[in-house]
């Protein structure tokens, strides 16, 4: 296999590009610029990328908000297959947004105007970019609605039960994992907390046989109590 014809098969995978062709597919790989980075390497220059689009080929993308006090909040996790508008992703007063890679990561940048031309010609990718981007804001407008009314142990399950559906995996034993080793810290960047009450909560699901972890992975033994714990808590 060439590397077009890897970049094509990859850009294939992309959500919102499902309905290319393959002639479509190879001159959206000619047109993209291929970037590679390394685990917590920062892309974003807005000079450069600012009204274009990231599409996340391999590897995982970080969005997070940063505080005067040294603070990070995880707005997004997103995963390979999909895509990262450049919008927005600068400084908001005070406060930062930005974008890095959480593993090694490849990622293919289409400038604003070739995005422009594909959506004219493909209406159907604009379509798809607009169901995305309303599927995202109802999962930030339910993960606001989980900081204001639950505690940290709903708040993890539900988080790691959002990791499940977009990255997870049916282990030997029938249950389910995630391939990512998230650190308790991590985890605490995404449900708004701290490491030690992430530790704690952890500690709750595993006496309650719900998960464990191994090499830091997490492994679901119970998805419907899992359920369960994210909406009531206990």
């Amino acid at each position: 296999m060439t590397s077009e014809e890897r970049l094509m098969n990859l850009l294939s995978l992309v959500d919102v590009l499902e309905k290319l062709s393959e002639e479509e597919l190879r001159e959206l790989a000619q047109r993209c610029a291929i970037i590679s980075l390394r685990a917590e390497q920062e892309f974003y220059r807005p000079e450069e990328h600012d009204g274009g689009l990231f599409l996340i080929l391999e590897g995982h993308v970080r969005v997070y908000l940063t505080y005067p006090v040294g603070k990070e909040t995880t707005l997004e996790l997103l995963t390979s297959g999909t895509v990262l508008w450049a919008h927005g992703l600068e400084l908001v007063g005070e406060q930062g947004v930005h974008a890095q890679a959480f593993e090694p990561t490849t990622l293919a940048f289409v400038v604003r105007e070739d995005f422009e031309r594909l959506v004219l010609k493909k209406p159907e990718v604009g379509l798809r970019m607009m169901d995305l981007f309303a599927e995202r804001m109802a999962s930030g407008n339910e993960r606001l609605a989980e900081f204001a009314h639950q505690g940290v142990l709903s708040r993890l399950a539900s988080q790691i039960l959002r990791l499940l559906e977009s990255e997870g995996l049916v282990d030997r034993q029938g249950g389910h994992r995630l391939p990512t080793a998230y650190t308790h810290e991590e985890l605490g960047t995404m449900i708004g907390a701290e490491r030690v009450a992430v530790n704690r909560a952890l500690g709750l699901l595993k006496g309650a046989g719900v998960l464990e972890t191994r090499r830091r992975r997490i492994h679901v033994r119970d998805t419907e109590t899992l359920r369960r714990i994210a909406v009531e808590g206990a």
